[in-house]
């Protein structure tokens, strides 16, 4: 029950920080598909999301930041 709770936390803590300084390049256009060399999502388990909510927050925030860039610029969908 805890690691649900946690993780219901995580989500929209994430999605709080859409006004961040971090997330510039969201308004930015792609600048072709040469920026996605060498770019891969990183993929965590539920445990992990939990984990990081709980002893490493930021983590968590630069980890879905770096998902959300590359999905924006077309890298995978």
């Amino acid at each position: 029950m805890m690691k649900k709770l946690a993780l219901a936390f995580l989500l929209p803590c994430v999605l709080g920080t859409s006004g961040c300084g971090a997330m510039r390049w969201m308004s930015e256009k792609p600048a072709g598909t040469s920026s996605c060399a060498g770019w891969n999502r990183i993929r965590i388990k539920p445990e992990t999301a939990v984990y990081l909510a709980k002893n490493d927050f930021s983590a968590g925030i630069d980890i879905d930041s770096h998902n959300l860039n590359g999905q924006n610029n077309g890298c995978w969908k």
